[in-house]
Protein backbone atom coordinates (compact mmCIF):
# COMPACT_ATOMS: atom_id res chain seq x y z
CA UNK A 1 0.00 0.00 0.00
CA UNK A 2 1.29 3.50 -0.63
CA UNK A 3 1.53 6.33 1.82
CA UNK A 4 -1.02 8.89 1.31
CA UNK A 5 -0.65 12.44 2.25
CA UNK A 6 -3.28 13.31 4.15
CA UNK A 7 -1.69 14.11 7.32
CA UNK A 8 1.34 16.02 5.90
CA UNK A 9 -1.10 18.29 3.61
CA UNK A 10 -3.00 19.27 6.62
CA UNK A 11 -0.03 20.21 8.43
CA UNK A 12 1.96 22.21 5.73
CA UNK A 13 -1.82 24.04 5.39
CA UNK A 14 -2.11 24.56 9.11
CA UNK A 15 -4.87 22.96 10.10
CA UNK A 16 -5.80 21.26 13.10
CA UNK A 17 -6.70 18.02 13.28
CA UNK A 18 -10.09 19.02 14.64
CA UNK A 19 -10.92 22.02 12.78
CA UNK A 20 -10.31 19.30 9.36
CA UNK A 21 -12.36 16.36 10.74
CA UNK A 22 -15.44 19.46 11.52
CA UNK A 23 -15.40 20.52 8.36
CA UNK A 24 -15.15 17.22 6.80
CA UNK A 25 -17.93 16.33 8.86
CA UNK A 26 -16.69 13.03 9.87
CA UNK A 27 -15.25 12.42 13.93
CA UNK A 28 -11.32 13.07 14.83
CA UNK A 29 -10.89 9.30 14.95
CA UNK A 30 -12.16 8.94 11.48
CA UNK A 31 -9.76 11.60 10.19
CA UNK A 32 -6.71 10.01 12.07
CA UNK A 33 -7.67 6.60 10.96
CA UNK A 34 -7.43 8.14 7.27
CA UNK A 35 -3.68 9.79 8.06
CA UNK A 36 -2.70 6.28 10.02
CA UNK A 37 -3.92 4.42 6.16
CA UNK A 38 -6.24 2.04 8.62
CA UNK A 39 -9.20 2.81 6.59
CA UNK A 40 -9.63 4.93 3.25
CA UNK A 41 -11.99 8.07 2.52
CA UNK A 42 -14.34 8.04 -0.02
CA UNK A 43 -13.43 10.05 -3.37
CA UNK A 44 -16.03 12.31 -2.33
CA UNK A 45 -13.85 13.07 1.19
CA UNK A 46 -10.53 13.24 -0.95
CA UNK A 47 -11.65 16.09 -3.21
CA UNK A 48 -13.25 17.94 -0.15
CA UNK A 49 -9.92 17.23 1.48
CA UNK A 50 -7.85 18.29 -1.54
CA UNK A 51 -9.69 21.64 -1.29
CA UNK A 52 -9.30 22.55 2.14
CA UNK A 53 -5.48 21.84 2.15
CA UNK A 54 -5.42 23.46 -0.94
CA UNK A 55 -3.50 20.43 -2.77
CA UNK A 56 -4.46 17.94 -5.73
CA UNK A 57 -6.34 14.90 -5.02
CA UNK A 58 -2.84 13.46 -6.86
CA UNK A 59 -0.55 14.74 -4.33
CA UNK A 60 -3.00 13.43 -1.56
CA UNK A 61 -3.21 10.22 -2.68
CA UNK A 62 0.69 10.60 -3.54
CA UNK A 63 0.36 9.98 -7.19
CA UNK A 64 2.23 12.97 -8.06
Amino acid sequence: MHEQNYRKAREQAGIKAERAAAELGVSITTLFNWERGDTNPDADKVKAMARLYRVSPDYLLAME
